[in-house]
């Protein structure tokens, strides 16, 4: 069987990070989702449909094609969905024509396409609400357990939960590890994996005690780095000291020092100095400037709101940090509000406290002087930041940057 993995109408609730990323593609735990379910299934085939700039873009950075349904025996899978044993079981057992459901939320479908059925044509906007119901109300329900994933802080309050419920398959695989000086303090070392090529410099305490800790292929642990797990690590990263604790997950090519908790950073993030960063979700290319800090928790401990989609909407929580989109910078000093949505290509400096509970995209300047950011520049600025991590910034990235540039002005 074949999976295909899709984005479904909610996307807007995933801003800043949807902006540029569907769901499917986002981290979590120690694997980006489509990655969790082709591990889970082991298709004979993947393919994965969204919306048509970030499907061309993907094409590019993948080597794959996108937004083309193949033909056969085919499981469309929910791309804001994880895996359970118990939902594993439900998709296997689907027949033609049947879904799954999560309450009321289309979870999965199997279809044999290719034959002429009446709503195909539906299939490659399913991000839209009119194919995402007619495909809803066609197909014959089953009922189905796994957790669905509706906001950023789903992923970031339970991004330990998953780390530790996905370590034991990593370590059982490892057959080549990293380095590790002798002088450095690793803390329930069963529960330590260090991938091959990783170096863990003296004097880093790696503390396994309460949770797992994975440390990517060719990672370098700098000296004075107190890591708390729950933690997971990605390839090409470097820890730079401080403190990284627990429920965080890094993507590859991050550099981070400070003080991190329960947070994620997509991947080619730049956290290098001093600052705190916490119950936060970091889109990609994001750099915080020396001595940003975000809050997570408000003076008098009550529930924080989060804009999401322009409507504020009560998390339930009272942790909670900030949310910010691709390719945003933060200058020396920058303070951010509780629950802060920022989006993508912003340039944020002059030290102070951004006030604000959401800054649109391509937002320039200082707290309470933000004006618009040049497009041109803004795509400058991306394509030097990227060539210092060697990455080419194509044509297609550029779409998706005068997209969201239309759409914000």
């Amino acid at each position: 069987m074949k999976i295909v993995l899709f984005e479904d109408p909610l996307y807007p609730n995933f801003e800043p990070i949807s902006l540029s990323h569907p769901s499917f593609m986002f981290l979590y735990g120690t694997s980006k989702i489509y990655e969790k379910w082709i591990k889970a299934l082991k298709p004979q085939g993947y393919y994965f449909l969204c919306r048509k700039a970030l499907g061309e873009l993907l094409a590019v950075e993948m080597g794959r094609k996108l937004n083309i349904i193949p033909r056969g025996d085919t499981l469309f899978i929910n791309g804001r969905f994880t895996p359970s044993s118990e939902s594993l079981i439900t998709l296997r057992k689907l027949n033609p024509d049947e879904a799954a459901f999560v309450g009321d939320e289309l979870l999965a479908f199997r279809l044999i396409t290719g034959r002429k059925l009446p709503f195909e044509k539906h299939l490659l906007t399913l991000y839209e609400n009119d194919s995402y119901n007619k495909i809803k109300d066609l197909l014959k329900k089953k009922k189905a357990r796994t957790r669905s994933i509706k906001f950023l802080w789903d992923m970031v309050d339970n991004n330990g939960e998953m780390i530790k419920s996905e370590f034991n398959e990593i370590n059982k695989e490892l057959k080549n590890r990293g380095k590790v000086d002798s002088k450095a303090v690793l803390i329930n070392k069963n529960n330590i994996a260090i991938l091959s090529g990783a170096t863990v410099g003296p004097q880093v305490t790696i503390d396994a005690s309460e949770g797992p800790v994975i440390i990517g292929n060719n990672t370098v642990i700098d000296p004075l780095t107190y890591i708390k797990g729950p933690v997971y690590i990605g390839r090409d990263c470097r820890l730079v000291g401080g403190k990284i604790r627990e429920g965080s997950s890094f993507g590859p090519v991050c550099r981070v020092g400070g003080e991190v908790e329960e947070s994620i950073m997509l991947g080619f993030g730049n956290k290098y100095h001093e600052g705190f960063l916490g119950h936060a979700y970091l889109g990609e290319w994001v750099n915080l400037g020396a001595m940003t800090t975000n809050s997570d928790l408000k003076n008098n401990y009550s529930e924080i709101s989060v804009i999401v989609n322009n409507v504020p909407v009560n998390t339930g929580r009272i942790k909670v940090g900030c949310y910010i989109g691709d390719h945003t910078k933060t200058g020396i000093g920058t303070l951010l509000n509780t629950g802060i949505n920022i989006g993508f290509s912003c340039n944020l400096y002059g030290g102070g406290l951004f006030a604000d509970k959401a800054i649109k995209s391509f937002s320039w300047g200082t707290p309470g002087n933000l004006v618009e950011y040049r497009i041109d520049k803004a795509i400058e600025t991306a394509r030097n930041s990227m060539q210092r991590r060697k990455v080419k910034l194509t044509p297609r990235h550029e779409v998706i940057f005068k997209e969201i540039y239309r759409a914000c002005s």
